[in-house]
């Protein structure tokens, strides 16, 4: 049992040490304060919206697309119907009739080989049709402010980023989805402060802005294309790798975009094991080796608090003392403080799923969009 003790306190100050450097990390990002840059120059975006049976909410994201406060003849907007089975097409052909001043572009994917019924074979596809300098990369059933095309230009107007991260946030109504909106926003603290110690780790295609010359440069997901996810995070790190110190994390409240949480445990499910299907496919093996060591922590914490309970409890005790502190930072910039409430709860259930789902999803098979993947 002492041996079990000396592991698990050791895990236990390394998981603390990491989170305490994560921390660190988020409170180093400046926030972008796009007044104070001076004179601004308009750079051209195609902002791509890879669809896939997205009927019901397509209509509302074109929508706030085009009420962006930037010049309308420098972005486009390039849907790609990702071989869709609901009326996705006739969607974004209304909307095109309702507004025809918009000109948004659906293009059809049309290859049927397997390693293209992948999101990454979509953005491909879509970035071959763009036409202007830099891409941004949105989901289907995001929704965002008025000012987030604006927020964009100015900062990479400033920084001269070659790729910018900028915040997601998850909608939340009940409980459930609170919990998911409480850790989703831990997982882009991570990612922002990972990016800010030059050591990035994830980030999302909800909210991903580059050069179109840069996905070229680094061959787009060439080497990652037959891997069902990670469409965002292995390609943030093909561009950190050849350009380390121009991969930037937007911080301002004005550049998030909002994105649905799960309705569902069985819908949380699919997406975290799509999520965590490619622990394993890292080039870089410290984020592989910080995911397991993680997934011991947690284990050990159920382990402890059955044949050990006071260690287990004080193991449970510092993960979320930590967490809050991180978390309470985070929810900060996002304005949902209030949402720490929920989080001894949240503990408990991340605990569990992370248990179950750190090793479900390296096995059988799961369903996204109506795909079945591995």
């Amino acid at each position: 049992m002492m041996s079990v003790i000396y592991i698990s306190s050791l895990l236990t100050l390394l998981y603390v040490l990491l989170i305490l450097a994560y921390f660190f990390g988020w409170i180093r990002i400046q926030y972008f304060d796009a007044k104070s840059g001076g004179e601004v120059s308009y750079h051209t975006f195609s902002i791509l919206i890879p669809a896939r049976n997205e009927a019901h909410v397509i209509t509302k994201c074109l929508e706030d697309i085009m009420k962006q406060n930037y010049p309308s003849d420098l972005f486009e907007v390039i849907v790609i119907n990702d071989y869709s089975t609901d009326e996705t097409t006739l969607a974004v052909n209304a909307f095109n009739s309702q507004y025809p001043e918009a000109k948004i572009r659906l293009v059809q994917m049309s290859d049927d080989r397997e390693n293209r019924k992948l999101k990454k074979a979509a953005i491909t596809f879509g970035i071959s049709h763009a036409k202007n300098s830099h891409i941004i990369l949105t989901d289907a059933d995001c929704e965002r402010g008025t000012e987030w095309l604006k927020v964009l230009n100015s900062f990479i107007d400033q920084t001269k980023a070659k790729m910018v991260y900028a915040p997601v946030a998850f909608k939340a109504e009940n409980i459930f989805q609170k919990i998911q909106a409480l850790e989703f926003a831990g997982l882009v603290g991570i990612g922002a402060a990972a990016i800010q110690l030059k050591n990035p780790n994830m980030c999302s295609a909800a909210n991903l802005l580059f050069e179109k010359s840069v996905f070229d440069e680094v061959e787009g997901y060439k080497g990652y294309d037959g891997i069902a996810s990670g469409d965002d995070e292995f390609l943030m790190h093909k561009v950190f790798k050849k350009y380390p110190n121009d991969v930037r994390f937007l911080r301002n409240e004005k550049a998030i975009v909002f994105t649905s949480a799960n309705t569902s445990l069985h819908e949380l499910a699919d997406q975290r094991r799509r999520w965590v299907s490619k622990s394993t496919k890292y080039e870089n093996r410290y984020i592989t080796v910080i995911l397991i060591g993680a997934y011991f922590f947690n284990a050990s914490i159920i382990f402890n608090l059955l044949f050990n309970f006071e260690f287990g409890l004080i193991q449970l005790l510092a993960k979320t003392l930590i967490e809050g502190i991180f978390l309470g930072s985070v929810l900060c910039f996002f304005k949902k403080k209030k949402y720490l409430l929920f989080l001894p709860l949240a503990e408990l259930f991340h605990i569990v799923y992370v248990i179950i789902i750190g090793i479900w999803a390296n096995y059988g098979t799961y369903n996204w969009k109506g795909r079945s993947l591995k």
